[in-house]
């Protein structure tokens, strides 16, 4: 028998990725106008609710099979290929789980 985990309850103001889970989001650099944060997920890893506060590229430096989970107990999921760009608008409070059997490592671009 399986149990399913429960989801977290997320704030409407969730931290940024990098405040809410240093394990998983560390910040490379910022200037006045961006945020460059690489993520690392291994497999089957979770990660703490959190948003993103404004418009994000993001690049997958190898294959991503996501699940991204919202309060509302809803999720939706991305596969990115190694490789690729993406861009996303602002995010509120969301979580993500590497839903693959390999690391997750992407870089992404946050506009201040």
């Amino acid at each position: 028998m399986s149990v399913a985990a429960p989801i977290p309850a997320f704030a409407a103001d969730a931290p940024v990725s990098y405040k809410a889970d240093p394990a998983v989001y560390k910040l490379l650099s910022e200037n006045d106008q961006f945020r460059v944060i690489p993520a690392t997920f291994k497999p089957g890893q979770r990660d703490a609710g959190h948003s993103h506060p404004s418009a994000q590229a993001r690049y997958a430096l190898t294959n991503c099979e996501v699940r991204i989970y919202t309060p509302d107990g809803k999720f939706v999921d991305v596969n990115d290929k190694k490789g690729t760009a993406a861009f996303s608008p602002a995010a509120p409070s969301h979580a993500v789980e590497n839903r693959g059997k390999t690391r997750c490592e992407t870089i992404i671009v946050e506009r201040k």
